[in-house]
């Protein structure tokens, strides 16, 4: 990965919506109402960074579970509400709309038929394609091709991993080069799992309708300082592979694992330190402190351990 290279595609979990409310005192589908401006942060960001596709995680097919309002919200009310008027921006960023999920009869008629004329009428587009993951789940899809595969008698021995991708459910999707998740949890939950396979992994302690265009650039900052091998050991047998060419090699290489402690510019911080600022400064510092004092507490407890044998 050239330094400065954008990500093919980025693929994003919007979480905290819920939360982002409750802390406010608000039900929760306030916070998927203020996610509006999130998601024209992470759309524009793409955009100005040249990514070709952004996959949003909009509603799964878990969420059926949440409670009945909440779920009639994220099917009815929500993308009415967004999606149909931001179809006319949509069409003058050049953004094609692209679906992926299952019709479900659960999901009204009118919905359902909106989004697809939003993907109709977007169809020409080229500067972004944004796919909406909407009733969508990760083993479904790939549960879906191996039916798919089935009904075709395809012939088990020319079953490759190519073979297998051009019949998914969007068979143009490429494989996940950044995930990016809000809301301070750390697991894919059943999201794009063939695609993500080597995708690099960010997770920000930020809520989704907090989420604004400093987060996605210290996101991407974070995606070009990791070493993408895939399963290789880089130019060098038995080598590691340089960082990017425009590391500071006076830092650890960021790896997306904690690195022990030291002396940092407070404009340089690791890696594993700077991802869990929160979406003001008060609270970025506040959370930035906690961390710290635990790394530094643990590696202060395995140094003592030698001398309480």
């Amino acid at each position: 990965m050239a330094p400065g290279t954008p990500p093919r595609h980025i693929a994003c979990i919007m979480d905290g919506n819920g939360r982002w409310a409750q802390q406010r005192g608000l039900e929760r589908t306030h916070g998927h109402m203020a996610a509006l401006a999130a998601l024209n942060a992470v759309v524009s960001g793409a955009l100005r960074e040249g990514v070709e596709w952004l996959t949003l995680f909009a509603f799964s097919t878990e969420n059926w579970s949440r409670p009945e309002g909440e779920v009639s919200f994220l099917v009815d009310s929500f993308p009415g509400h967004v999606l149909e008027r931001e179809a006319r921006r949509l069409q003058e960023r050049g953004v094609r709309l692209r679906l992926l999920g299952w019709d479900d009869p659960r999901i009204p008629a009118d919905v359902t038929d909106m989004l697809h004329g939003l993907e109709e009428l977007t169809r020409g587009n080229t500067k972004l394609q944004v796919s909406l993951a909407f009733n969508y789940g990760g083993r479904q899809d790939v549960c879906e091709t191996v039916r798919c595969l089935a009904a075709q008698r395809f012939p088990h021995e020319e079953i490759t991993e190519e073979t297998f991708a051009r019949h998914m459910k969007l068979p143009e999707l490429p494989d996940v080069d950044l995930l990016l998740r809000t809301g301070g949890e750390h697991r894919l939950s059943n999201f794009l799992l063939w695609h993500c396979a080597y995708a690099e992994l960010v997770f920000l302690d930020v809520l989704w309708p907090d989420f604004r265009a400093p987060h996605f650039q210290h996101a991407l900052e974070l995606y070009r300082q990791r070493r993408r091998r895939f399963g290789a050991l880089g130019p060098a047998a038995g080598t590691d592979s340089p960082g990017p060419a425009d590391a500071d090699p006076a830092q650890p290489p960021v790896t997306g694992h904690p690195v022990e402690p030291g002396p940092v510019s407070p404009l340089k911080l690791p890696a594993a330190i700077a991802s869990h600022l929160g979406s003001s400064l008060l609270n970025g510092v506040k959370e930035t402190a906690r961390f710290a004092m635990l790394q530094l507490g643990a590696a202060s407890v395995q140094a003592r351990r030698p001398d309480q044998r």
